[in-house]
């Protein structure tokens, strides 16, 4: 019996002939060059993985926590201290919304100058 020739994709290539694979497995051997099995692709990823930089990692994020614990906490404290005891009206104006608005977010997420 004659040995069939041996033809080698990538799985990018192989999904790409998705419409004649039938037709090429019966002519000829075939070999996936990059094929990873599922265990392997973890183990990668396991590979890649170290201590210092989930380490590294988890430092940005609680000092990203604290800093936005902090803004809060100013907003807070500058809440506390305007006065409670007027009602605001839709219709009145004391500054621009715009202004307004500005001031509020410069204060939650730090000035452009920053």
């Amino acid at each position: 019996m004659m040995t069939r020739p041996l033809k080698k994709y990538t799985v990018k290539e192989w999904k790409k002939l998705q419409k004649i694979q039938e037709v090429l497995c019966k002519k000829f051997d075939i070999i996936l060059t990059d094929h990873s099995t599922k265990t392997k692709r973890i183990l990668s990823i396991f590979d890649t993985i170290n201590f210092k930089n989930i380490t590294k990692g988890i430092e940005i994020l609680n000092s990203s926590l604290q800093s936005f614990g902090n803004s809060m906490d100013e907003l807070v404290t500058e809440l506390d201290k305007s006065p409670n005891d007027t009602v605001k009206i839709w219709s009145e104006h004391t500054t621009s919304h715009e202004d307004q608005d500005k001031i509020n977010l410069d204060k939650i997420w730090g000035s452009k100058n920053d």
